[in-house]
């Protein structure tokens, strides 16, 4: 972005169902927006801101064969007329220029099967490591400039400081993270409600999980054995993506660990797609697998579904589907698996996949939630192949349609091909006010090789023209984890796409058009930041209100900042009305007439 102020506002105030309305100046300072550090807001308590062909021997209707490459999937729908956003690609400036994921194993020297079985094993099993190229975004070390984790294929992985001047600087060793696994999903959470960010991450190959918990001062120990999160069962891990939600409303985060297992390569045992539950109070930030008690069970759905035999589950997410608080577990998964469980509330899941219309997607991969149509609730988008050998092939956008019911909009949209589609995100790029789609792609040695990003800008009912080149994404480097995130803090969000064994691309948004809100969260007890909240705005009174989902995310292997960002056109008037409402209470945290670009923080 450029040509706009950038300027960070801190709010304070308590909450209540009475729908208190605070003040947006008395008693608080902007600072200046590149500063760090936190700034008092003007509440009472004094509080602080934080400004897949499958296995071998496997049945094969999921491979798709050689086709001749596709071409891009650009709609008919019309350009919107205001000045578009153009993306910078800044990968080399920022300097990630010279990271190397390492180079992709090749039979007979995978990973996998030299870890399975007799000595004779032939490394044959390679497809997981396909899969591979994580990206999560936090701020571990409290300067109120965002961080990145990135996984690689040798080598420990990178945590990149942000060193808040457009730069990174890989600081991994220097604060206890040198440990090289190799890593599959990644996520940034706060697991005791202490304030700062622990590292969870799954892995591929190894026995276990890891977790490592934040000091206070950003150095890190492992601890997923003590703290119930290591799930080690006897079977290697073929770990992908992690959840984090408080799907139990007790104040505390839980997660859900996503395992692509495939029985006849691995063997019958034990999958580790499991939900682990937060003893919260009682023992903050250790873990319980309550998989089974809370009705969960992927190896179950395989059969259900005529899957290979295995547990596919690749992006889950908790995220409130129907406006009851509790949040739903939805999980996009390969070979037809993708599941929709309904909380229940504290008797468990109930897996509503059909009822609600979705799980139609046959190789469910990334996935995306965010209210596209701005009519008041989360549709849900799911990346996949696209391939004419496969029924019903390509991505999914469920539209919600209330009730825990869903339509299909895939076509109507104009978002079904997008090749070998990983990572995706709902962002409003361009600053006015609806959500565009982002994805990544790629598969080697196939058709898919050279897939690029795809960015569908949002026209309305569509189809949404895909404009990613002429938007400046141009990124053909085997996209896997894709994250948008304000990396220079300037108002408008930015993309990385990590890939599999290619320098990451980091692109900077140009946009010089529109203005912007973020809102964060403070939450009380465990959930520090707010996890799970939705948040509304009304630009103008009488306008439909924006909805915003505060989370972590599941964009396939990592995640992004836990945020509300708010593109609000152009124009000088105040914001009319923002509401929050707090996950585990449901009360709700209610500001009227903010000022344009700036930062809020909620507290509760």
């Amino acid at each position: 972005m450029t040509g706009r102020s950038a300027g960070i506002f801190a709010i304070a105030i308590a909450i209540g169902c009475h729908d208190p309305v605070g003040s947006t100046g008395d008693g608080g300072t902007a600072p200046d927006p590149l500063a760090t550090g936190t700034t008092t807001g003007p509440g009472d308590d004094g509080s602080t801101t934080e400004t897949p062909p499958p296995p071998p021997d496997e049945p094969e209707p999921d491979l798709p064969p050689p086709d001749p490459p596709l071409p891009p999937d650009l709609g008919s729908g019309e350009v919107p007329e205001h000045m578009p956003p153009r993306f910078t690609e800044v990968t080399v400036e920022a300097g990630l220029g010279e990271l190397d994921p390492g180079q992709l194993l090749i039979p007979p020297f995978c990973v996998l099967d030299s870890l399975l079985g007799p000595p004779e094993s032939t490394g044959d099993y390679c497809l997981p490591e396909r899969f591979l190229g994580a990206a999560a975004v936090g701020d571990f070390d409290g300067d109120q400039w965002p961080d990145v984790y990135l996984s690689r294929m040798d080598g420990p992985d990178w945590l990149l400081h942000n060193e808040g001047d457009g730069t990174f600087v890989d600081v991994a060793a220097e604060v206890g993270l040198t440990q090289v696994h190799l890593t599959g999903g990644v996520a940034w959470l706060d697991i005791e409600g202490d304030g700062d960010l622990d590292l969870m991450l799954t892995t591929i190959g190894d026995a276990r999980n890891y977790l490592y918990v934040n000091d206070g001062t950003g150095h890190f120990s492992e601890e997923a054995q003590a703290r119930g999160f290591a799930l080690e069962l006897g079977m290697v891990h073929v770990g992908t993506s992690i959840g984090v939600g408080d799907y139990d409303r007790d104040g505390y985060l839980d997660v859900f660990v996503a395992d692509w297992h495939s029985s006849v390569a691995l063997g019958e045992g034990p999958d580790y797609d499991r939900l682990l539950h937060n003893l919260g109070a009682a023992d903050p930030g250790v873990f319980e697998d309550v998989t089974a008690a809370m009705g969960i069970d992927m190896q179950a759905v395989s059969v259900e579904t005529g899957a290979p035999p295995g547990a596919w589950g690749f992006s889950p997410a908790f995220v409130d589907l129907d406006g009851d608080l509790w949040p739903e577990l939805a999980l996009a998964s390969d070979y037809g698996a993708s599941r929709l469980w309904h909380n229940d509330g504290l008797s468990g899941f109930t897996d509503v996949t059909t009822m609600a219309g979705v799980g139609t997607d046959h190789n469910g991969m990334g996935s995306a939630f965010g209210d596209y149509d701005g009519d008041g609730d989360l549709d849900w988008f799911v990346t996949a192949i696209d391939s004419p050998s496969l029924e019903d092939p390509g991505n999914r956008m469920y539209r919600n349609e209330g009730g825990m019911v869903f339509s299909d909009a895939t076509d109507q949209l104009g978002v079904r091909a997008g090749g070998w589609g990983w990572g995706t995100a709902m962002v409003d790029g361009d600053l006015d006010g609806d959500l565009d789609l982002v994805m990544a792609a790629g598969f080697p040695g196939s058709a898919y090789g050279e897939d690029p990003v795809r960015l569908w800008v949002n026209n309305g009912e569509g189809p949404w023209p895909e404009l990613a080149l002429e938007r400046g994404l141009d990124f053909h480097r085997q996209g896997r984890g894709l994250v948008a995130f304000d990396y220079d803090r300037d108002g408008d969000l930015d993309l990385l796409v990590h890939s599999n064994t290619e320098t990451p691309g980091l692109f900077r948004n140009d946009v010089e058009t529109g203005t912007w809100l973020e809102l964060r969260a403070a939450g009380q007890g465990g959930n520090s930041r707010g996890i799970g909240a939705q948040v509304r705005l009304w630009v103008s009174p009488g306008d439909e209100p924006q909805l915003r989902h505060i989370g972590v995310g599941s964009h396939y292997l990592g995640h992004a900042e836990a945020a509300a960002y708010f593109g609000l056109g152009d124009g000088e008037a105040p914001v009319h009305r923002v509401e929050l409402r707090w996950p585990a209470t449901g009360e709700t945290w209610v500001m009227q007439d903010l000022p344009r670009n700036q930062r809020v923080l909620a507290i509760e």
